[in-house]
């Protein structure tokens, strides 16, 4: 697909338990590229603390929009609610509490001009732990539509803070569904692949994101995120992304691991 015009907006959706050093480190990784954005959307979802309300009084961008959600939704809705409220053709997803590779924006849409036909484009990341001192590790996914497709029937096959996509399609595909967790990405690459959008990765790192152990016992364990991926499970296989056999690996994996 080609629309023509590659301008774009970053997606920051913000809320009040983020750390404001980690948050102006991540505006500041976006504003600070090699290819400026051309608007920055940062969503307050929900009422944020006086630090990190100081952060966007101090940097006072001019290419920075502020968009309040009274209260906290969560993910999801913070992120349909940014969405909307992006201008521009194109947007750049972007966590608040991870930094950008400063050359991520110049690399992703010269790929994407490059490949018109491409809807959804994401890269790899470096894993670090929460004070971004120690590299542990990289999530490195495949590189083209037919690798991805085949690889997001057993794992999700983009890396949320690194994704670029067309506003369009990703309206044409609903947007983020609610599962109740956090923001449900998986479901939304899997709606690019079902309804015929087509997909890559950059195979390089563009994106360092916090992580470490803490991370993932505080968002990858318990009751909730098993429920949340059942969900999701429930969703590929009636609409016949995964068949019985992938239904059952899928559902002891991760039953074991959360």
């Amino acid at each position: 697909m080609s629309t023509g015009d590659y301008r774009f907006s970053v997606l920051m959706p913000v809320y009040k338990g983020d750390h404001p050093a980690h948050f102006r480190a991540a505006l500041c990784s976006v504003l600070e590229q090699t290819l400026v954005p051309d608007e920055v959307v940062v969503v307050k979802d929900g009422p944020l603390t006086p630090e990190l309300e100081a952060v966007l009084t101090d940097l006072n961008h001019p290419r920075i929009k502020s968009i309040l959600r009274p209260i906290n939704g969560g993910l999801t809705a913070a992120l349909n609610t940014g969405i909307a409220a992006c201008t521009y053709p194109w947007i750049a997803r972007m966590d608040a509490d991870d930094i950008c590779i400063n050359t991520r924006f110049e690399k992703q849409f010269a790929y994407l001009i490059a490949h018109p036909e491409v809807a959804i484009l994401g890269s790899w990341i470096a894993e670090y732990d929460y004070e971004m001192q120690r590299v542990f590790g990289y999530r490195k996914l495949p590189e083209h539509h037919k690798e991805i497709t085949k690889y997001a029937q057993w794992r999700c096959p983009f890396n949320h803070m690194t994704v670029v996509y067309n506003k369009a399609a990703v309206m044409a595909c609903g947007q983020y569904l609610d599962f109740g967790a956090v923001g449900d990405d998986y479901v939304l690459w899997v709606k690019f692949i079902q309804n015929g959008y087509q997909t890559a990765n950059l195979q390089e790192v563009l994106v360092n994101a916090r992580g470490g152990e803490a991370f993932f016992n505080t968002r990858r364990r318990g009751w909730k995120y098993f429920r949340q991926e059942l969900r999701e499970l429930a969703y590929f296989r009636n609409t016949g992304f995964i068949n019985l056999g992938q239904w059952l690996v899928h559902f002891f994996v991760k039953a074991l691991t959360r």
